[in-house]
């Protein structure tokens, strides 16, 4: 029982690794974060799109391929 208790001090205190789990928790709350917003986001990123392009908000990979083409007055 000694043994087990002195293994689970030397565990707790040990603090390699830490970073790694930060970097995944962190990612994690981004991640979820994109989820639950994600229509919010889509809006914002196309209402965007729109005010550069001049309401032209056609992303798709067609219209991108044929905005080389168009012709500029």
């Amino acid at each position: 029982m000694i043994f087990i208790m002195e293994r689970l001090k030397k565990f707790w205190k040990d603090k390699r690794g830490i970073n790694t789990v930060e970097i995944v928790v962190i990612l994690a709350i981004v991640v979820g974060l994109a989820l639950i917003f994600r229509d919010q986001m889509f809006g914002f990123v196309t209402n965007l799109i729109a005010s550069v392009t001049g309401g032209e908000t056609d992303v798709s990979s067609d219209a991108i391929r044929n905005a080389g083409n168009a012709v500029i007055d």
